[in-house]
């Protein structure tokens, strides 16, 4: 990696929350047109990670690097909040806020609402959208003023498929034309479909995740189930897919990044294992 082409850089930044340290030390450095993912269970830290890297809140130690003070970073929270306001006065105002020309701006709005496939309604507001609309919005508002740096928390959650595959191909596009993007993305089979690094955020320390955690793979666990331990390891572990049987036994299937964590977590709530499958992705 070319250290000297950075867009920006984290030098060992720690953020704390009084006595709570959800950052430790973390370094990462961002080029120009990359795809850099983020995985982590939730509270691991991904979202505060984002906001440092953005600009948004303070850290506690550590520097926070730009190569060019010009530097325009887009960011889209991991929700839109909708408000009684059609897609095309939301983006205009702000894009008021951030000073734009009126023409050039309804320009880029117009060009936004086509990239994202969202129609341009005079009438229709965004309480009224739906989850992959209010998705598709949140993107449009952090592509106003075209980004060198566009960072996304969570941009696939709760969308259909459909919606999915769009936006990845409306990433895509916008990588291509070099724009540098940092996702935190949850599901593991989404994260593999990005062309780029993956890091884990483990302890409040960033990871580099090697070819086997990057692999499709899974195991299907069967065991006796206990319902109050089974529903700690689903709100521990949201990726575990979990199925009861009606004759007392639970089926669990759990990615290979999560597996070694998993299975010691069951092991230490005393859970019986009846059964346990690797299955490689096709």
């Amino acid at each position: 990696m070319n250290g000297s082409n950075y867009l920006l850089k984290l030098e060992n930044v720690t953020k704390r929350y009084g006595e709570h340290e959800v950052l430790n030390e973390v370094s990462l450095t961002i080029q120009r047109g990359e795809f850099v993912v983020i995985r982590g269970r939730n509270g691991s830290g991904k979202s505060t990670l984002l906001k440092i890297i953005s600009g948004l809140i303070p850290f506690t130690s550590g520097k926070r690097l730009i190569l060019n003070h010009k530097l325009v970073i887009g960011y889209t929270p991991d929700r839109l909040t909708p408000i009684p306001m059609t897609s095309t006065e939301y983006l205009t105002y702000l894009g008021k806020i951030s000073k734009l020309e009126s023409a050039d701006l309804q320009k880029q709005i117009k060009e936004l609402h086509e990239l994202f496939q969202l129609e341009q309604s005079k009438k229709l507001k965004m309480t009224a959208f739906s989850k992959g609309m209010l998705q598709k919005l949140n993107l449009m508002q952090a592509m106003l003023k075209t980004p060198d740096l566009l960072v996304l928390d969570e941009p696939f959650s709760g969308l259909d498929k459909q919606s999915v595959q769009h936006l990845l191909s409306s990433l895509k596009k916008i990588k291509g034309e070099g724009t540098a993007i940092l996702a935190a993305v949850h599901d593991p089979l989404l994260a593999s479909q990005f062309d780029g690094r993956t890091y884990w955020v483990r302890n409040g320390q960033l990871e580099t995740m090697d070819a086997q955690e990057h692999s499709n793979a899974s195991y299907t666990l069967t065991l006796i189930h206990n319902e109050l331990a089974t529903e700690q390891l689903v709100e521990q572990f949201p990726n575990v897919a979990c199925t009861v049987g009606a004759n007392g036994i639970v089926t669990m299937t759990v990615d290979v990044r999560d597996y070694r964590n998993f299975l010691l977590e069951c092991l230490q709530r005393d859970l019986e294992l009846i059964s346990l499958v690797r299955k490689e992705a096709e």
